[in-house]
């Protein structure tokens, strides 16, 4: 698939991040319903050998194109050996993966699953990539460039009335002692919107705000492949994506908010409140 990106900075990169894709695409589709492997990573949910092969396949095609470029990925971590946490990238060109999001609904044959790309250039994300295989939907952006799903312009929702948004969260699996903390956020939340949803995968819910499907999403205790390339996304499409404390949202962060502008202020007083 080709970008109407011509003319853009990082339009190299957007491309290899395509192939890329197209290359995991075909890997998950050719596992889905066949797996026979399938472990659980202590307190981070479950992880096949499809995980595995698609982060391989994308680390392969990104090195080659860009060997001076460090990689992380959900898998096999940072490719420099450091320990990503503590790592200051502000002058790294660092690319972000989650070569399948939705790991435990790929397990169980629920179509919301997704491999997610972003490029983070000296502490900016610059590219963004998210592609749902059994849904065909391609998310892609590049800083300055707005944002798409295959070819179309996206925009964050519109809606403006409290009682007619829909929100989307999710549950960590790591930080148990927190369940109920996300719980009461996500009751008042029932009570005061149109209703909240819970797809499985916080890359996919991301591309949901940028596509003005849902108005506003929140999660806490995901790692930057999670958020990286649906965060440039949000923010190409006119949304806001900022920590629980609205601090300026960079995927090292621990929690996120992301939504329209105008339902931003309401979200976080709520969660703030609780």
């Amino acid at each position: 698939m080709t970008s109407p990106m011509k003319n853009l900075p990082f339009k190299e990169e957007l491309d290899t991040a395509m192939t890329a894709a197209d290359a995991a695409k075909e890997i998950l589709m050719s596992y889905f319903g066949n797996l026979s492997e399938v472990s659980e990573k202590f307190q981070a949910g479950l992880v096949t050998e499809a995980d595995k092969a698609s982060e391989d396949k994308i680390v392969g095609i990104l090195k080659n194109k860009f060997a001076d470029h460090l990689i992380l990925g959900e898998e096999t971590g940072l490719s420099s050996g450091e320990d990503w946490s503590t790592k200051n990238y502000d002058q790294d060109h660092v690319w972000m993966i989650d070569p399948l999001d939705g790991t435990t609904n790929y397990v169980h044959q629920f179509p919301v699953f997704c491999i997610s790309i972003a490029l983070q250039a000296k502490g900016e994300l610059v590219v963004a990539l998210v592609d749902a295989p059994f849904l065909n939907q391609r998310f892609y952006a590049v800083k300055g460039g707005g944002a798409y799903l295959n070819a179309k312009p996206l925009s964050v929702s519109p809606r403006k009335s409290w009682n007619q948004y829909l929100l989307a969260t999710g549950f960590s699996v790591s930080k148990k002692e927190e369940i109920d903390q996300q719980i009461e956020i996500f009751r008042q939340f029932l009570h005061q919107t149109r209703g909240v949803r819970r797809a499985g995968a916080a890359a996919y819910d991301l591309c949901l705000v940028a596509q003005g499907v849902i108005d506003g999403f929140w999660e806490k205790n995901l790692s930057p492949w999670d958020t990286a390339a649906g965060t440039l996304l949000v923010r190409e499409a006119g949304g806001v994506v900022t920590n629980y404390k609205n601090n300026f949202y960079s995927p090292l962060m621990s929690d996120i908010v992301a939504s329209s502008p105008q339902s931003h202020e309401k979200l976080l007083s709520v969660i703030s409140s609780v």
